[in-house]
């Protein structure tokens, strides 16, 4: 496995239905489909589905999947209600399998009482206020949940200080939770985007950045390394080798991201898959 690989191995949840995409149910699981067929497939991991529309998801997914040579889908299902439980427990669908499970919670007592209605077989993620992080970690960590970070959105207010997200990474780090981020990370590297199509302009962050951040603070780093690696808006300081990826004098190895990946950076949502595709081929990374 190439550095690349393990860094970028099924990295991007498809959340199409959600905004700035906000696409129907249909196209949605077609442009999935199209993915999962693609050369870039690799790098794909689940479709992110509202439990309230897992229902509307089955008869588009009957129309499109699947061949006998092509791979069971996964999905991630937002959970927003009390009745969503129900919604899971009445899904069936022979070639697809719910993967995890992702909700809010206001604070730590919140996060404990909705922990107790997700079923612990499956992967629970969390998303909180992050000035509640001190808080809510260890309540996540003491019942086997996983964080959930939102990057931006629609509004340049929802996208995160660097200080606050590098925040986020070494808690996560110091308690042994694992997350993914959500939202705002179209682009591989920090620099001014577009919000929305058209829209404001505004300093967003990168994956790259937010990975590799990631992988520092697994590895002890402390919280200015973070802020420095989130921050970096140059594509050419993030180096890539065969089995090595530096930024400066970081390094990380394949075996070293590869555990990353694996137990701690899981990965991200984004509405588009071929934006983080088109700005990696522009950095020579695919």
């Amino acid at each position: 496995m190439s550095a690349a690989e393990a860094l970028l191995g099924r990295i991007v949840d498809y959340a199409g239905l959600f905004p700035p995409a906000a696409l129907d149910m249909e196209s949605a699981v077609r442009n999935y489909q199209q993915h999962m067929n693609s050369v870039e497939s690799w790098m794909l991991r689940s479709f992110v589905v509202p439990a309230g529309r897992l229902a509307e998801f089955a008869a588009p997914f009957e129309a499109v999947c699947c061949g006998e040579q092509e791979a069971p889908w996964t999905l991630s299902v937002i959970c927003a209600a009390e009745e969503d439980g129900q919604a899971i427990e009445a899904f069936h669908e022979g070639a697809v399998f719910i993967g995890s499970l992702e909700a809010k919670a206001a604070d730590a007592r919140a996060a404990k009482e909705l922990l107790e209605r997700l079923p612990a077989a499956r992967a629970r993620y969390v998303e909180f206020p992050l000035e509640k992080t001190a808080e809510v970690l260890p309540a996540l960590a003491q019942l086997q949940a996983r964080a959930k970070i939102r990057m931006g959105g629609v509004t340049a207010e929802t996208i995160p200080s660097v200080e606050t997200v590098a925040h986020f990474l070494a808690n996560c780090a110091r308690h042994k939770v694992a997350w993914k981020a959500t939202a705002g990370l179209h682009h591989a590297v920090r620099g001014v985007r577009e919000l929305t199509p058209g829209g404001v302009r505004v300093k967003m962050h990168g994956f790259v950045n937010l990975f590799l951040a990631g992988a520092l603070a697994f590895y002890g780093a402390d919280e200015t390394t973070l802020v420095n690696t989130l921050s970096e808006e140059d594509a050419a300081a993030f180096t890539l080798d065969d089995d090595v990826i530096r930024w400066h004098d970081n390094v990380l190895i394949t075996d070293q991201i590869e555990q990353v990946r694996s137990e701690f950076a899981i990965g991200f949502g984004s509405c588009s898959f071929e934006e983080p595709i088109e700005d990696l081929k522009a950095m020579g990374w695919l």
